[in-house]
């Protein structure tokens, strides 16, 4: 599996690590628990932990948004993005920084500590 998820309610935060080809089936699994977490517990930050095993973003996919990115466009209100500074363009690219209505930062793979402070700055 290319993608996990847990859950911080103390926090209202959802941590996702992906390694390995995401694709659009882990990711919509994945996108279903974070909808039902927000649901749960209110709007939610997210943190993503892009790890050292991961490869790339499954290609000839339809990435289109689907009614779970709407609701999540409108639920989290912080991003934050943990890798190898390699996948910093990609990754922002691929999650339409500067188009979805919350901050997306990323921050380079030793910054955890640093990414979980702005999220809750």
């Amino acid at each position: 599996m290319a993608l996990t998820v847990k859950f911080e309610a103390e926090n209202n935060l959802f941590v996702v690590h992906t390694t390995g080809v995401l694709v659009r089936t882990e990711a919509d699994a994945i996108k279903k628990q974070v909808v039902a977490f927000i649901k749960t517990y209110g709007r939610a930050k997210g943190l993503i932990i892009i790890d050292e095993g991961f490869l790339s973003i499954a290609t000839f996919v339809n990435w289109d948004d689907d009614e779970d990115d709407e609701f999540l466009q409108q639920h989290v209100d912080r991003l934050a993005l943990v890798g190898d500074m390699k996948w910093r363009d990609s990754a922002l690219l691929f999650l339409l920084h500067g188009f979805v209505p919350f901050s997306i930062h990323y921050f380079k793979a030793d910054q955890e500590a640093f990414a979980r402070a702005w999220l809750h700055s």
